[in-house]
């Protein structure tokens, strides 16, 4: 398993229960504040808050008990993961919302909770909303960027689980910032079916706002030369339809 000292500029101090791995030159009492803060939420869900602290967003885990404490421990490199990717792809030059700290709230060798402190992109927005306020003329380039972008996180290795639009941040729409760190995987190869999940991912997110002649060569830029690009860009549509047609009766079976 991957250490949680990422290197000598990384401390791990305890607070109680609080396991507090950090930049050396950030003062735990600074991260402890953000964690009490209530901040600005910008994203609730069942196992999560993230919230805007200041120039920080704090991503914490919501409190659990009985099984999901077990199943927090047994998976608990799951949970380890945003700190660990956003500190390889950082020393990696890949843009990502910089990690300050991570926090462990743990008993009697059981995991409680965890929390992620990493940079607020201010200025930000994810790439469908900065898609759907493009001109025409400007799409193919803003594309070929985003193509070089994602080519450069996975030639690092790394796989992103949920590659969507939502997860890829772009200040006007030059630079990319990857999110959602928790989802990416390092362990194992950048495979082929892994390619073709987040070109799936990539295609779905824009394929409501441009055609296939604007997509195709998106997809293509993200491809070995030695792949059969006709077959791919297939298999893309082929996938996407069916990748679509379960979110819209997942959607229907919830209403």
């Amino acid at each position: 398993m991957t250490s949680l000292l990422i290197d000598d500029t990384i401390t791990m101090e305890r607070h109680g229960a609080l396991r507090i791995y950090h930049r050396r030159a950030l003062a735990p009492g600074a991260i402890l504040e953000a964690l009490e803060s209530p901040g600005e939420a910008l994203k609730v869900s069942g196992k999560s808050v993230t919230r805007r602290v200041g120039s920080w967003v704090v991503k914490q885990s919501r409190p659990q008990a009985g099984l999901g404490i077990l199943k927090r421990t047994v998976q608990r490199s799951r949970y380890r993961r945003g700190w660990i990717a956003g500190n390889f792809l950082e020393r990696r030059g890949i843009l990502v919302p910089r990690p300050h700290a991570f926090v462990e709230k743990g008993r009697f060798g059981l995991l409680i909770a965890s929390a992620l402190i990493c940079d607020y992109l201010d200025g930000c927005r994810n790439v469908e909303e900065h898609a759907a306020q493009l001109a025409e003329k400007t799409v193919t380039a803003f594309l070929a960027r985003l193509a070089d972008a994602v080519n450069a996180l996975t030639t690092t290795g790394a796989y992103h689980t949920d590659l969507s639009g939502k997860n890829i941040f772009t200040r006007k729409g030059e630079t990319f910032y990857f999110i959602d760190l928790e989802g990416i995987v390092l362990e194992g190869l950048y495979s082929d079916s892994r390619r073709m999940e987040n070109h799936v991912q990539l295609y779905d997110s824009f394929c409501d706002l441009w055609p296939p002649e604007l997509l195709d060569p998106f997809i293509v830029r993200m491809l070995h030369k030695t792949e059969d690009e006709a077959s791919w860009i297939r298999a893309v549509h082929e996938n996407q339809k069916a990748r679509r047609a379960k979110h819209d009766r997942k959607t229907i079976g919830q209403d």
